[in-house]
């Protein structure tokens, strides 16, 4: 029988298939709220981008420059819900309002037409129409990589496929794209072929060989009738239409009193609250179960900035067993031995492992991360009781180096 390897899928491994970055996305985010919430006082610039900037501005105030912090568009989105009670509680149903309050916000033209002030209403139209645009981009960005990267697709095909020759693989992706359906077909998603969700049939499942989309996909569609007129159903072709769209519906109601925009795609902090729908609460509540079934783990352009997940893994971290990291680094980057970023932070906090024990194979001194790229080499531990390995070349040449993978994972 083959072992089971269990795949964390992150946005880093998106990049080298043509989907956009963090960076990317806030780009995209600030120009679509530019068309949709300028600001009355300078059109040019929008509550968003206002949003954005005004948190780097207090980060930049950090007293250690070294622990300065950068808002992505995850953490926008994230306060932008969270202001919407301090802005408008009428029946004063929210009761850090008795002790808080927001700082006041510039004017918008609402939809570049009507002057209005900032209240709830007009931020949570903010919040509900940035989750429309970002589901539409990316089926628009998953179109065209089908045909622009479709080579390159292939080559991860051609990796899914070797790392199946050797195990039983279960994928769980915290990304909206199609990349590894369209690489792989077939793999179990919980929606049977009328496109609902079964949740026995992800809970119940004893065979691996599924991917999970722990955060949404394209393909996810809100077309549920009667009392769940929000539920979420496969669609085989992901359309731009109402069904992808947060505009117009009710919100998620949180009891902190924080609501976010009803999306097929949990996006911002806060994601615990999102993931209480369905299918995101099946695919969660089985996460721990498919940690400890694991046999080894492979960690793909997965950042470790999502706690809610890393404490699922953390659950094991006295247990033996293989682990890849494929990340992407500069040549110039320190090594594990001598980082000391959030990232290697989260990394060691999440998995068991010694980074003074990390360094190139067949030496002890810290290794030269350009070196070992040039030789398509990993990071590994010489600790023989923490089984890691770094791959700092990027995802498509990871695909293309299946066996460098392979055999740190056996």
């Amino acid at each position: 029988m083959k072992k089971k390897l269990l795949i964390t899928v992150g946005a880093g491994a998106s990049l080298d298939f043509g989907l956009p970055s963090v960076g990317a996305i806030d780009t995209f985010l600030d120009g679509r709220a530019g068309q949709t919430h300028p600001l009355a006082a300078d059109p040019a610039s929008n509550l968003y981008g206002y949003c954005r900037d005004a948190i780097n501005a207090y980060y930049s105030n950090s007293p250690k420059p070294a622990l300065r912090k950068w808002a992505n568009f995850e953490e926008v989105l994230y306060q932008i819900n969270l202001l919407l009670p301090y802005l408008s509680d009428p029946h004063q149903m929210h009761g850090s309002n008795a002790l808080l309050s927001a700082n006041s916000l510039p004017e918008v033209l609402h939809f570049g037409r009507n002057r209005s002030t900032v209240n709830g209403a007009v931020m949570g139209n903010l919040s509900s129409s940035l989750m429309s645009e970002l589901a539409d981009y990316f089926i628009d960005v998953c179109a065209t990589a089908s045909t622009t990267k479709a080579s390159e697709i292939a080559e991860l095909g051609q990796f899914l496929a070797a790392l199946q020759d050797e195990f039983e693989i279960g994928i769980i992706t915290l990304n909206y794209d199609n990349l590894f359906t369209q690489a792989l077909p077939g793999l179990h998603t919980g929606f049977d072929t009328t496109g609902n969700f079964d949740p026995m049939s992800v809970l119940a499942r004893i065979d691996w060989n599924f991917i999970y989309h722990l955060h949404g996909s394209v393909h996810f569609a809100m077309t549920g009738v009667g009392h769940d007129m929000h539920g979420i159903t496969w669609t085989a072709t992901p359309s731009k239409n109402h069904s992808v769209h947060a505009t117009g519906r009710n919100s998620q109601d949180s009891m902190e009193g924080i609501n976010y925009p009803t999306s097929p795609l949990v996006a911002g902090y806060g994601k615990t609250q999102q993931i209480l729908r369905q299918p995101f609460r099946t695919y969660f509540a089985q996460v721990s179960r498919l940690v400890h079934e694991a046999d080894s783990l492979l960690f793909l352009g997965y950042g470790f900035g999502d706690l809610h997940l890393n404490a699922a893994f953390s659950e094991v971290r006295d247990r033996y067993r293989p682990i890849v990291v494929v990340d992407w680094a500069g040549d110039n980057l320190d090594p594990l031995q001598l980082r000391h970023d959030t990232w290697s932070y989260n990394l060691f906090k999440t998995l068991p492992g010694n980074a003074h024990a990390m360094s190139r194979a067949g030496q002890s001194a810290p290794a030269d991360l350009g070196g070992i790229k040039a030789a398509n080499e990993l990071e590994v531990s010489k600790d023989p009781g923490y089984p890691l390995a770094v791959w700092y070349n990027g995802m498509l040449e990871a695909c293309r180096h299946p066996q460098k993978i392979v055999e740190h994972l056996t």
